[in-house]
């Protein structure tokens, strides 16, 4: 199977090794992150470290998936990125979270930017959208930075209304921004 890299100006997006899965626990846990999550939200920490073939299963099976974002010159992880189905619906949804010491930075434009260019051009997804909390303004900003649009209604989804947007391939455009991926060849 092969799994993508995709370097950005300044981060690297991969898949998770075994290691890396301890260090997502601890973002997935944050509470700055977590905070416009649905109230019933929970993850166990054995879920986390146990969840590898589960995600592997997801890019055998899809052709996409979660990435970690790592920062180029520390290769420390900072977030992560990715593109999923939203529930109960054929649509495929882009969403990030990152520390909250990398907020502001531009850092989830950079990441998404990157994904979403990876969800048109090499899986040849039709239209790709995203939901927030009505009130996280700060991840509303950032699609529509990517250039999805709002739709004027909420809709429901993680048991919560939503803000929802979208995007379809032939209204996306590239904007340059440095994109070089590469694959690496795991065994099944």
């Amino acid at each position: 199977m092969l799994l993508p890299k995709i370097e950005t100006e300044r981060f690297l997006l991969r898949t998770y090794t075994a290691d890396d899965l301890k260090t997502l626990y601890i973002l997935i846990t944050d509470p700055d992150l977590t905070r416009f999550f649905p109230k019933d939200y929970s993850i166990k920490k054995e879920e986390v470290l146990a969840s590898l073939p589960r995600r592997m299963e997801k890019w055998r099976k899809h052709g996409f998936g979660q990435l970690g974002v790592f920062e180029k010159e520390s290769r420390n992880f900072i977030g992560y990125c990715g593109l999923k189905y939203l529930e109960n619906t054929p649509d495929v949804e882009i969403y990030y979270g990152f520390y909250k010491d990398f907020w502001g930075k531009g850092i989830a434009t950079e990441a998404a930017k990157a994904v979403l260019r990876f969800g048109f051009e090499e899986v040849k997804l039709e239209r790709i959208v995203g939901v927030t909390n009505p009130e996280n303004i700060a991840s509303q900003k950032v699609l529509l930075k990517l250039g999805l649009e709002q739709e004027k209604e909420m809709k429901r989804f993680y048991n919560v209304d939503a803000a929802y947007f979208s995007i379809s391939r032939e209204n996306y455009k590239s904007d340059g921004a440095k994109y070089d991926l590469s694959y690496t060849e795991i065994d099944d």
